[in-house]
């Protein structure tokens, strides 16, 4: 956000407002989705994050796991228990409207997988199929792959899309945040952002996690990446 941008912005959240509210995971979490995700997350190897940049830990917590209990004990229950599940899965990248920009693959997978949307979605030239011209893309995404995969199981739709974590994750969120701050009433426009002032309004700073037995790291890299302060150690057993 502009430093303009901000001066127009509303006032965030004031200090210690949330202090002895209820916190989303106290009153609910989506354990359904959250399992899938997390299932996903740990089969895909060493496609996994961590791994990748070369932590091996055969017990590593799925990041997607850390994120969601992380954002679960900072986002406040309101009366409106509906609304606070829309709001968490809006920032988990689970809801619906999601999974049309986590879907990443060719118009001939999509019309393979969904052959009842194939002539809304695609038309043939020669031999290729090929996304209509006439839809932009964030027509396409919300109205039309997030729409077909929206007729599926849970499971089975995260088995066709990215990871939240593999994708860009401003353009991920960048849809929510009007939803975001109107239900919550804060200012952001970046994951980070955000929790820096849930945390101001429930602890008067920016939130710590620590990790006393971090192991490979999920706790303390997932906090960070999220904008929490993250502080971690464990053991070095000597031979």
């Amino acid at each position: 956000m502009t430093v303009a941008a901000r001066a127009a912005a509303p006032p965030a959240l004031a200090p210690f407002l949330l202090r002895d509210t209820a916190s989303f995971i106290e009153r609910q979490f989506p354990v359904g989705r959250v399992s899938a995700e997390a299932y996903k997350e740990r089969k895909a190897g060493a496609g996994q994050t961590l791994t990748a940049l070369g932590s091996y830990w055969k017990g590593r917590k799925p990041l997607i796991l850390v994120r969601a209990v992380v954002l679960g004990c900072l986002l406040p229950a309101t009366d409106d228990a509906a609304a606070d599940l829309d709001i968490f899965l809006k920032l988990m990248a689970m809801d619906d409207d999601a999974f049309g920009r986590r879907f990443d693959k060719s118009a001939a997978e999509f019309a393979r997988a969904f052959p009842d949307c194939a002539e809304l979605a695609t038309e043939e030239r020669g031999r290729r199929r090929v996304w209509r011209e006439d839809l932009d893309e964030t027509e396409r995404r919300r109205k039309r792959v997030a729409e077909a995969l929206a007729s599926l199981p849970y499971a089975e739709r995260v088995a066709m899309v990215r990871r939240p974590e593999e994708c860009v994750e401003a353009d991920l969120l960048a849809p929510i945040w009007d939803d975001v701050n109107g239900h919550l009433g804060t200012n952001a426009r970046a994951l980070p952002e955000l929790v820096e002032q849930l945390g101001m309004a429930r602890y008067g700073r920016r939130p710590k996690v620590g990790d006393t037995f971090c192991g490979g790291g999920s706790i303390p890299f997932e906090a960070g990446r999220i904008g929490c302060d993250a502080y971690a150690s464990d053991l070095n057993p000597i031979a």
